[in-house]
């Protein structure tokens, strides 16, 4: 009876610990964001998804290695015939700097018409919504 009782209390004491493991991914967790960062979240329809998912992936990698401001992207799925992609931007100018980049850069460009084409759209259905971190 006492190996019966000692099985029960470490089964429930593992049971409960890898229940409360799932606490631990959001202690590792930062904000997507700092005071005086700038998040912009871009959607566009697009009506096959994960093409343009595919080729937005494809322009944030280009980015990544390429671009000569700093700035993090991140491609989104909004709904099943929306995507995008939100971006986290040092400042505002910081932020008009990276702009200024993409329009200037013909490989940016060329990535950003793959991805209207792939979702049937183009840059006058692109919105962007733009937010301070605080």
């Amino acid at each position: 009876m006492k190996y019966q009782t000692f099985a029960l209390l470490t089964g429930l004491l593992v049971s409960g610990q890898s229940f409360a493991g799932h606490h631990d991914a959001s202690e590792t967790m930062v904000p997507i964001a700092n005071a005086g960062q700038i998040v912009v979240v871009f959607e566009v329809p697009c009506t096959d998804s994960a093409q343009g998912l595919a080729i937005i992936n494809e322009l944030i990698a280009y980015e990544a290695v390429n671009s000569p401001i700093a700035y993090s992207s991140v491609a989104v799925s909004i709904n099943e015939s929306t995507v995008g992609a939100i971006d986290v931007h040092g400042s505002m100018a910081a932020m008009e700097e990276a702009f200024a980049w993409q329009e200037g850069d013909e490989t940016w460009t060329a990535l950003q018409a793959k991805a209207f084409e792939a979702c049937s759209t183009s840059l006058d259905q692109l919105t962007a919504k733009i937010y301070n971190a605080h």
